[in-house]
This record gives structure tokens, sequence and C-alpha cells, in this order.
């Protein structure tokens, strides 16, 4: 139907009018809505449902379940873990702490056999166990589990995952500094390279609230709970990338190539720096043999420390706080006596703490040691390091590496619980330089001041 109407005496505007629905169209419609399939006829509904109860399959008959010790490439954290593993005997000491721990011990060793060390393949202090010999007439074996970026939260995951049952050592030996639980630049605890492979030796759901407090971690977290093939991701993608590499192998052999592996290796790491940033291939983390003559010159690294302290976050110095009392809680569970030291730094990292921090820290390591029955010794206190026994604001080089095992292996040797642990024979009474004799008699027995 058309409509013809005059404007102002202007030209015919016409308009068209749609014609009434028919009821027929009308019903046709409702058909149409009926036909279309509800959720729970949907073909997403359909496809997630077959998910789950493949997942629940494979959950049942354990496929593809989680190997722990499986690893796709080596890091630090991976071959301290399979050299623990293949010792035929249990250590008597083991080493827990971050670079501050591994950088003296390795290097140490380096000089005391003049030999270039491997720190990728060496997990021993033999300086350190002569040193203990010469003291206290006892030959222990030693096991060096400090790695770099090491925090409480991942030294917890050592001693309640690994060192149990017949790996348990007699003695801990944990050094610490204000990084460890001061560190700024750590988003969460599940951040670092050691948490990706010691998560996997057990179930940490009780400690979830601290080791993943952001609410995406959370979820990731409960989602590998909750969900069997999401949970055993990285089995399924690491099985299924060998079976495609052996595949490939046969229907594409590689070429040969002139290069060495590690030539191979530092090729990739320079054109690809980002793809498996912590991955650590055989002789390529050396520690040389050095003198006072050939000592590399200090680093300057406060940047990077203005950075790790500037902002003290409580949630993490409280969380970490609470991974130590909850090591040595577990150490003295297992009769494992702890030897707990604050670590050596310099002067000019230590001014980048306020004093409220600095002072918080060495009280709480103090409170903590003492009602967990710990033998605590502060070594910054001690006054026993210079400047010059430092390779960087807070490392210390081989020299002042040597100082600080000795230092352990005396204070040790004349410890009342070590002795009893070891079975040594009377203590010497040695001279402990820059330690009180209030501090030998009280915190060599198992508590602090």
């Amino acid at each position: 139907m058309q409509v013809e109407t005059n404007l102002l005496e202007k030209g015919p505007v016409t308009q068209t009018i749609a014609p009434p629905v028919a009821p027929a169209d009308r019903k046709d419609a409702k058909k149409d809505d009926e036909k279309r399939p509800s959720l729970l006829g949907s073909r997403f509904f359909a496809a997630t449902l077959l998910f789950f109860v493949l997942s629940s399959v494979m959950a049942t008959g354990n496929l593809d379940r989680l190997k722990p010790a499986d690893f796709a490439f080596n890091t630090w954290t991976t071959w301290a873990i399979r050299d623990f593993f293949s010792r035929r005997q249990t250590p008597d000491v083991v080493f827990l702490g971050s670079s501050l721990m591994l950088v003296p011990l390795d290097g140490v060793d380096a000089d005391y056999t003049n030999k270039t060390i491997d720190g990728a393949a060496h997990h021993q202090s033999l300086f350190f166990e002569d040193q203990f010999k010469k003291y206290a007439d006892k030959n222990v074996s030693s096991f060096n589990f400090a790695l770099p970026g090491e925090m409480p939260s991942d030294a917890y995951l050592i001693t309640r995952f690994l060192l149990e049952g017949k790996h348990a050592p007699k003695v801990l030996v944990y050094g610490v500094g204000p990084r460890d639980f001061m560190d700024n630049l750590l988003p969460s605890p599940s951040a670092t390279d050691p948490f990706q492979y010691l998560s996997r030796f057990g179930d940490w759901s009780d400690h979830a609230s601290l080791i993943v407090p952001d609410w995406q971690e959370r979820l990731n977290f409960e989602l590998t709970r909750f969900v069997y093939t999401y949970g055993q991701r990285s089995q399924l993608a690491l099985d299924a990338n060998r079976l495609t590499t052996a595949l490939l192998d046969q229907i594409c052999p590689k070429p040969p190539s002139k290069m060495t592996a590690l030539e191979l290796y530092a090729m990739r790491r320079t054109i690809m720096p980002d793809y498996r940033p912590f991955e650590v291939a055989p002789n390529t983390c050396l520690f040389r043999p050095t003198t006072d003559a050939n000592r590399p010159k200090f680093l300057d690294n406060i940047d990077e420390y203005k950075k790790r302290y500037k902002t003290l976050k409580t949630e993490t110095f409280n969380g970490q706080m609470s991974f130590l009392q909850d090591i040595l809680n577990i150490a003295r569970k297992r009769d494992i006596h702890v030897m707990l030291y604050a670590m050596p730094i310099t002067d000019i990292n230590r001014g980048l703490l306020s004093d409220k921090s600095w002072e918080l820290y060495r009280s709480r390591l103090r409170s903590i040691a003492s009602t967990s029955g710990a033998s605590f010794f502060d070594m910054q206190e001690s006054g026993a390091f210079k400047f010059g026994d430092f390779q960087d604001t807070v490392h210390l080089h081989s020299g002042g590496g040597a100082k600080l095992l000795d230092l352990m292996a005396k204070t040790m040797s004349q410890d009342k619980v070590v002795a009893r642990q070891l079975k040594l024979t009377a203590g010497q009474n040695l001279p402990l330089e820059g330690l009180s004799k209030s501090k030998q008699g009280k915190e060599s027995q198992g508590g602090s001041p």
C-alpha cells in the first residue's frame, strides 16, 4: 500500500507501510525457536563432558602421570636433584642457600683442588670436609643444595620432599641473607626456577596461600589439581615431543655438523636468549682457580639491590620467614640438626636497608632459631669479613669463601648437637674469631640468645 501527500507544495513523498505479519509466519518462527538445541543438548556440552570423562579415565589409569625427575632439559636445580638421588650414600651434611652459599662453595673448591669446577656437576664441598676433619677428627660427606635465587620457600620444598627417609642428612647448614626475605623483584614464590621442579615431588596445597597468593596463580593451581590433563600437561607435552622428535629423526635425520654440542648450545643462546632461559648445559658455568693476584675486579651490583630492596613487601617477608620456621620444624621432627648462618654482606649493601628492616630481619632469625632448637650464628656481626673478601656487594669471592667455610667447620665441630648427630669426640674448644664467648656458649648449643 502506498500513501501520497504534498508538503509545502513540493513534490509528492511516497511512504511504504509494511503489511501485518500473518499468524502463520508467527507459528513458523516459534517452531524455529523450538528446534534450537538447549545447552544440555549442545555440542559444546557434549565435548566438555567427553573431555572430563577422558580425563577421569586417564587419572584412574595414571596415564602419562607426571614423573617428578623426568626433565625436558637441565637447570641448576635439575642437575642438583639428579646428583642427589644418584648418590649411594646419604650425605652427613647438606648445604642450603642462594648464590650467597653456592658461589663460595664452588669457588673455594676450584682454588683448593687447583682445578676448574663445573658448577652444574659439583655438589659437595671438599674444602669444608677436610677442614671439619681437621677440627673434629671425623670424616663427613657433604652435598651442596644451594641454588641461584633459592628462597626459603624453595629450601622448604627441598627439606620437606627430598631430605626424608633414607635421604635425610644428620646436619643441615643453611646460609641466609636479607635478599632471601626482602626481594622486591620476586612476583611470588612460584616464580623461581627451583620451585618449577621441586614442586613436582609432593603435595604443597597446604601452603598454597603463601606460594600462589595471586588469584590468577591460584586459579591455575586449582585447575592443575582438578583437571587431570591440565595438571599433567608438561609430561604429556614432553612425551609427545620425544615421540615426534624420534619419528622426525627417522624420516629426516639431522645433517652432520662441524660444531660441537657446546658450540651449538652457545649459538642458540645467542640467537634465542629467551628460549629456555634457565637451561644450563655441561661446562657452561665454570669456577676457575684464582689467587689474590689474578682475582677478577670487584663488581658493583648496587643498582640491582636498590631495586630488590626498594620496598619491603610485608607479605613476602612474613611468608618467607614462615617457610624458614617450617624448615626448622620439619628438620627437628626428622632429627636433623640445623646450623643457621646469617651470611655476611658488605656495608654498602647493608646501607640500602633501613635500620628497622635490618633489625627486624636479624631478630626474626634469632627468634625462629631459638624456638626451633637450631644453632644460630650471625656472620655479619662477627666482623670477620672485610670489604676485600667480596667479589661484589653480597657475594664472597673464593678467598672470603674459604674464611667462611673454615668458620663454619669450627662452629660445627664445637656444637653439642652436631657432636651427638655425627658421634664426635669431645670438642677442641677452638677460638672462633669474631664471635663472642656468649655466642659460642649459647648459640652453638642449639639455641640463640
